[in-house]
């Protein structure tokens, strides 16, 4: 008999623990909230910037830049989430550079679930070769709210950020010569 009552305490106990931990959903607000996806568009990852002119050698190029690293993060307020990233952005100084620095145009767009733009802004990015230096970067700060409408998740959504490059630098990236 004595043996029956401590697999029944036991049983209670493992029942009391059980009903605990479910217990701790009631007080849970909903599912959780997914982040929309940040990616970084692969042919906008990198720019050659030239010189004025027909020349597209290397004596011409002013700079190279492209984007090092995005890391992000997001938080949801009533139905918006607001999409927080840092982006890396690394820039080399070439030889028909006459300054110090350089302006590097970046974008950041919003892409609905059917691969939409709904949004796109592009930002210029100083880079300052400080001391006669080559190379140089510069963390850039973003912040995009989006406005979630009934039934929408922040994982309907992806945020694509790159380089602004021309239609020759795109075709640059992507092998092709022009």
């Amino acid at each position: 008999m004595k043996r029956f009552r401590n697999v029944g305490g036991k049983a209670a106990l493992i029942c009391i623990a059980i009903l605990s931990l479910s217990a701790c959903s009631l007080f849970q607000s909903g599912s959780p909230k997914v982040c929309p996806r940040v990616a970084l568009l692969n042919d906008a990852a990198k720019m050659t910037q030239y010189r004025d002119g027909p020349g597209r050698d290397l004596i011409d190029v002013v700079y190279e830049a492209r984007v090092h690293d995005v890391k992000w993060g997001c938080k949801y307020v009533d139905s918006r989430v607001r999409v927080e990233a840092r982006i890396d952005i690394v820039a080399q100084r070439g030889p028909a550079s006459s300054g110090d620095g350089a302006q590097v145009p970046f974008f950041v767009a919003i892409i609905d679930s059917a691969q939409n733009i709904v949004a796109k802004k592009v930002f210029q990015s100083e880079v300052e070769f400080r001391g006669g230096r080559r190379r140089a970067g510069v963390r850039e700060e973003i912040d995009q709210t989006i406005f979630l409408k009934q039934g929408e998740h922040g994982s309907d959504y992806e945020v694509i950020v790159g380089l602004q490059v021309s239609e020759q630098q795109l075709q640059q990236n992507r092998g092709r010569r022009f």
